[in-house]
């Protein structure tokens, strides 16, 4: 298979579209591990909640508006790398239909 390079923070804030060409978020957070001198991608997570976790304000935010009597309604979904179509970098698309991916 053949690797390759680019700028991960190209990929944050990008909206994605499934198959069907409906939106399905934008890539709020990339979960990757490093392993022998290689940085591998596990998923990426869209939607406002995943922006929440990546600027550390989730739980105080929750907190904040159940406080106030309001919901926290802000998906997330979780799209593992091998569901995700990089070979636009300025358009990501999913490899599946946005109702298949896990929401967390």
């Amino acid at each position: 298979m053949k690797r390759k390079r680019f700028h991960l923070e190209r990929l944050l804030g990008r909206k994605v579209c499934d198959i069907d060409g409906k939106a399905a978020g934008r890539i709020e957070e990339i979960r990757a591990v490093h392993r022998e001198g290689v940085c591998e991608i596990r998923d990426y997570l869209l939607g406002g909640g995943a922006l929440m976790e990546r600027l550390s304000i989730a739980g105080v935010s929750s907190s904040v508006l159940s406080i106030l009597g309001g919901r926290n309604n802000h998906s997330t979904h979780r799209v593992p790398w091998e569901k995700m179509d990089l070979s636009d970098v300025e358009h990501p698309r999913l490899r599946c239909r946005r109702e298949e991916l896990e929401k967390l």
